[in-house]
């Protein structure tokens, strides 16, 4: 384990080195020499992350290469927009629609394409395919978020997009506010990747709702937010019936302090005499910012999928790592995890997890 460790440490410090060189490089004059205008504004990032599995039976890391390109267009109050990203570990990805055939190492989906009509900040309508507005679906882009990986929530739970329609909106007051959406259509996820069979959400109506409130706090807090989700999908083939998915976020900061939580849960009605197998899991992430560009980042994840006497996967992961911004356009994340299977024969593994980012946007 500890020449394995060694090994991932070493290729992904020849990654940073490589990447920041690169990016140190680029002056503002070659950045400007290289911008055209586009008929649609470009933006997007390219990642390299070095992961663990959070597969019990799989304890090897495995490499993500991918690329994010998001293109959007404003037309007076409406709002074009779409996301497509290719991945090389496919198999550890369940979000999106395939835009090609699916290839062993590459796969190539629209994460959500969309059109927004803003009638004012606090009434605004979209319709596509969109996302499913739990707090890490929202933010979950790799040169935005502090972790190396994503919550074991994350594509576990609530199902991460449909094809629908939703009213969302956004109003603050002289302290406080409050953010909603309200949203329906057809679920996308065709499974979850660890899921007993007949476990898909493909074609499932579905109709949910968030509501989230931004608490005054005389300023004590920079950010003091509390929400909660509610999702109903009812399916009309297979051996569920009908699920529903339960949510709760808080995002508090204050200064150099920052505390992020959700929890998720999902329970099942069944078709008489098949098994229900409800799934429910949080996580915890505290970040410092010790300097503009230096981050700390600590974060305690557990996740329980199956039935609730089932000790099939119950896992627990505490995770503790730093985040570089040298320029603004890079990241560099490097973080250490402990997994400890949960009420099972199995031992508790370390792992050794690394990630570079940078982000470009072409105007």
């Amino acid at each position: 384990m500890k020449n394995k460790c060694l090994r991932i440490s070493a290729i992904a410090l020849c990654h940073i080195l490589w990447v920041t060189g690169w990016a140190l490089a680029q002056t503002p004059s070659d950045i400007d020499a290289k911008r055209t205008l586009l008929p649609v504004d470009v933006a997007g990032y390219l990642d390299f992350r070095q992961l663990a599995s959070d597969d019990l039976s799989v304890t090897r890391p495995f490499r993500e290469y991918a690329a994010s390109v998001f293109l959007s267009k404003t037309i007076g109050r409406w709002l074009f927009h779409s996301e497509i990203n290719g991945n090389t570990a496919p198999e550890w990805d369940s979000e999106g629609l395939h835009l090609f055939p699916r290839s062993t190492n590459l796969s190539v989906k629209l994460e959500t394409a969309s059109v927004n009509y803003n009638w004012r900040d606090w009434l605004q309508g979209q319709a596509g395919f969109l996302c499913v507005p739990t707090y890490w679906r929202m933010h979950r882009y790799q040169s935005v978020v502090l972790s190396v990986d994503d919550p074991l929530i994350d594509q576990s739970i609530f199902p991460t997009a449909f094809k629908g329609g939703m009213v969302h909106g956004d109003k603050y007051f002289e302290e406080g506010g409050f953010s909603y959406h309200l949203y329906g259509g057809v679920s996308q996820e065709a499974k979850f990747h660890d899921a007993v069979p007949g476990d898909d959400l493909r074609r499932a109506r579905s109709v949910g709702g968030k509501f989230v409130w931004h608490v005054p706090t005389r300023h004590f807090c920079d950010t003091f937010d509390i929400g909660v989700h509610q999702l109903t999908a009812h399916f009309t083939t297979g051996r569920l019936s009908r699920t529903d998915f339960h949510g709760a976020e808080l995002n508090v900061a204050r200064g150099p302090i920052r505390v992020l939580a959700e929890f998720a849960a999902s329970s099942n009605r069944v078709q008489p005499g098949q098994t229900s197998s409800p799934r429910q899991g949080y996580y915890l992430q505290s970040s410092y910012r010790f300097s503009p560009t230096l981050f700390g980042v600590a974060e305690y994840d557990r996740l329980t999928r199956g039935s609730r006497v089932d000790d099939q996967f119950r896992l627990a992961r505490l995770s503790m790592g730093l985040t570089y911004r040298p320029v603004s356009p890079l990241s560099l994340k490097f973080e250490v995890d402990r997994r400890v299977p949960l009420r099972s024969s199995l031992p508790a593994y370390h792992g050794v997890e690394a990630a570079i980012v940078y982000f470009f946007h072409t105007p």
